[in-house]
C-alpha cells in the first residue's frame, strides 16, 4: 500500500484493526529504496535498517515470479547477541513454511551487512539447482526500539549503532567471529 501522506499513527492503527501482525515501511530516494522499518505489532519491536543495493525481481530473471509459498529461512553468521536479534526480528516476518515448499530466503551476514537472497531450489536426481528469483539487496542495522513505529522516541532504544561503535578493524557486530 502507498502511504502517500499518511500519519503513522493512523497507519499503525489501521494495521492493528487489520490484524496485520508486521508494519514494513520503505523509505526512499528518487525513486530508489534506501531504507527499511520493520514494526512488529501489537507491541514491538521496531527495527530500523538502512538499505542498499536492490534489485528487484524483474531485474533478476529467471523464473518470471517466486512462489507464493511460505519460504524457508537460513539465518548464516548472525550469531552473537545483536545477530540473534536481528535474525529473530527477520525470522518473524515469515510464516512457518510446509516441509514440501521450494523456496527459500537467506539472510547472509557479510561484514556487519546482511545480504537478503531469495531462491526456487529443485531436486535433480541427487543434484540441487538453485535459481535466484529475486528481490535481492543488503541491509544494515542502526536502530531497535522496543516498541512499536508511531510511538517513536517515547519508545526505549535497545540497540543504536554509533560511528564509534566499528572503531575496532576486526570487531563484528552481528557475528562472534
Amino acid at each position: 500500500m502507498n502511504r502517500g501522506r499518511a500519519e503513522l499513527g493512523a497507519l499503525v492503527g489501521a494495521c492493528r484493526a487489520a490484524g496485520v501482525t508486521d508494519l514494513l515501511v520503505l523509505h526512499e530516494t528518487r525513486g530508489r529504496p534506501d531504507g527499511l522499518t520493520v514494526s512488529h505489532l501489537p507491541h514491538g519491536p521496531t527495527a530500523h535498517f538502512t538499505l542498499s543495493g536492490a534489485v528487484l525481481r524483474q531485474e533478476v530473471g529467471g523464473l518470471g515470479g517466486a512462489p507464493l509459498a511460505a519460504p524457508h529461512l537460513l539465518l548464516l553468521r548472525l550469531d552473537s547477541t545483536l545477530g540473534k536479534r536481528v535474525g529473530s526480528i527477520l525470522k518473524h516476518l515469515f510464516p512457518v513454511p510446509r516441509p514440501d515448499s521450494r523456496r527459500v530466503v537467506t539472510f547472509a551476514n557479510e561484514d556487519d551487512v546482511i545480504l537478503v537472497r531469495n531462491h526456487v531450489y529443485r531436486r535433480r536426481g541427487r543434484t540441487v539447482e538453485l535459481e535466484e528469483v529475486g528481490p535481492r539487496f543488503q541491509l544494515r542495522p542502526y536502530l531497535i526500539r522496543l516498541g512499536t513505529l508511531e510511538q517513536g522516541d517515547a519508545a526505549d532504544v535497545e540497540w543504536r549503532w554509533h560511528p564509534y561503535t566499528a572503531t575496532a578493524p576486526k570487531r563484528r557486530l552481528l557475528s562472534a567471529t
